[in-house]
């Protein structure tokens, strides 16, 4: 829990509203798959949120698409001593409403990151170290932690800063209207699930962007993207369908853009309890004594049992690349000593016997079917990989807005996700690190996968302060969670847009598609 070094003023009780001027003629028309389902910054930590938010507000860091770290809210930042991390703010910056961005708005904002209500995914990880924020002057504050924090300025991008007014203001308030940022777009209007639109701020600190106004229209369906792109009412789309690729790359009126995703399709098993509730014997055999997935051969086989050449080359149509860990091998912190499991059916067999399972046994693989590309399909093929291997396989597509709350509730044995890094150790507390929430560890660790080795690892690379030594250390973390199965990486996807001509996409490594990408072509 962060303790705050000065008393906080209340919120404002009145909710704020925003207004543009008459809109001109430099109009975006975005068509995204993302569906944002919030205004609340601090609500959901996952793709939608930080696509569409990053518009309207700023961190005291961000991060570029090359992944490296660079100055926003902060212009500089200094190690003070092992615990104590020193930022700069910038002056002269204005929130949308015209009050002047300060430290009490950092102090607020960090000390309401860990306590709203009823949230899915917090963002506590990215400030899981964090004991006490102080504002040193208007201009100033330092971050103290409880245990050195080498990235903190790198987790810090992650949060988006709000003004101190707005710290007491539920996530209803911030969904009626209440949006006050500092960002290069101010907020107009929202439908849930169905478009934001937003208008451009032309005292941002940043400069003026190239768009009077956007609108982000949430479109789910693959074909209606596409369809709106070709009709002319789009003037950009996100995950292009791999069927439809080389249509719209011939057609002379388009513009196609690829991208590194720094994102592993992964699935994740259950292996913290004896009785899992889609495990079971398979037909025919004795009853299961206890949870083969808590076997490391049960899931080392599981993961031999994948083509994974199969499902990028062919399902994917080469819009993916496959995976041995949370990031490409092209960015800082990856291990250079993993490659993906190579497609070795007999080896999984002779596991599945070694472990005790001849026979087999009888699984269900869930996965969303609405959130990722071909994200159905590519459960379905595990499953007949998994059946070939000897298993009784059942596939289970599930609508996203309600697979994360029931994998979250631990109600599935297996199931397959995607999970989106900035660097990498960013899997190994989120994802791998045992489930600890007053820590901030383990918060999308939704199977309860715990092992004590690993997590001393893990937690080993979190506070090494000499940079050679923690990345090291992080190489150590990657492969030992490898080793016992903690996930099974399956691939990473490539992100494919397509603009009309005279735009360009600047391709991000996160699951984003927003006006900031979205440039005039030069």
């Amino acid at each position: 829990m962060i303790r705050i070094a000065r008393p906080l003023a209340a919120a404002a009780a009145v909710a704020l509203a925003l207004t543009a001027g008459p809109v001109a003629a430099q109009k975006l028309t975005l068509g995204t798959k993302l569906q944002l389902t919030t205004l609340d910054p601090h609500f959901f930590n996952g793709f939608p949120t930080a696509s569409a938010h990053a518009q309207i507000w700023d961190g005291l860091t961000q991060i570029n698409e090359r992944l490296e770290l660079e100055p926003a809210l902060a212009e500089s930042w200094s190690l003070i001593d092992n615990h104590t991390w020193e930022f700069k703010l910038r002056r002269d910056v204005r929130f949308h409403d015209g009050t002047p961005f300060t430290a009490d708005d950092v102090v607020a904002t960090l000390a309401r990151v860990p306590n709203v209500p009823n949230s899915p995914a917090l963002f506590t990880s990215f400030i899981r170290s964090v004991k006490e924020v102080v504002k040193v002057d208007d201009h100033t504050v330092r971050v103290i932690t409880s245990a050195p924090a080498p990235v903190q300025p790198f987790d810090l991008a992650r949060i988006f800063i709000i003004p101190a007014r707005d710290a007491g203001a539920s996530t209803m308030d911030f969904n009626a209207g209440r949006v006050n940022g500092t960002g290069p777009y101010r907020f107009l209007r929202w439908e849930n699930g169905i478009s934001m639109t937003v208008s451009r701020n032309d005292a941002s600190w940043q400069g003026r962007e190239p768009w009077e106004q956007v609108e982000l229209r949430t479109i789910a369906s693959d074909a209606s993207r596409v369809a709106g792109l070709l009709a002319g009412e789009l003037d950009g789309i996100d995950l292009v369908p791999t069927a439809d690729k080389k249509r719209v790359s011939s057609d002379s009126r388009f513009r196609s853009v690829s991208g590194t995703a720094g994102v592993v399709q992964y699935i994740a098993l259950d292996a913290a309890r004896e009785q899992s509730p889609f495990v079971s014997a398979a037909p025919g055999q004795p009853a299961l004594r206890g949870n083969p997935l808590m076997d490391k051969r049960v899931r080392r086989a599981l993961s031999l049992s994948i083509n994974r050449e199969a499902l990028t080359e062919r399902l994917m149509e080469g819009s993916a690349t496959p995976a041995s860990q949370f990031l490409p091998s092209e960015f800082e912190g990856t291990s250079p000593n993993l490659r993906p499991d190579a497609f070795d059916p007999d080896r999984a067999k002779a596991l599945l016997r070694e472990a005790g399972y001849p026979n087999g046994f009888r699984l269900t693989l869930h996965s969303t079917n609405d959130r990722y590309p071909k994200d159905g399909q590519i459960a379905q093929a595990i499953g007949q990989m998994w059946t070939r291997a000897g298993l009784n396989v059942t596939v289970e597509g599930v609508p996203g807005q309600v697979f994360f709350a029931a994998a979250t509730r631990q109600e599935y044995s297996a199931f397959s996700a995607q999970y989106g890094v900035n660097q990498a150790s960013d899997g190994l507390r989120a994802v791998i690190h045992t489930n600890d929430a007053q820590a901030g560890l383990g918060a999308a660790n939704r199977t309860r996968f715990s092992n004590a080795r690993v997590d001393a690892l893990v937690t080993a690379a979190l506070t090494e302060m000499d940079a050679e030594k923690r990345r090291q250390a992080e190489h150590q973390a990657i492969e030992a969670a490898m080793e016992e199965q903690a996930i099974i990486p399956l691939f990473h996807p490539t992100w494919d847009f397509a603009v009309r001509q005279g735009l360009n996409v600047v391709s991000r490594p996160e699951r984003r598609f927003n006006a900031l990408m979205v440039r005039p072509a030069q």
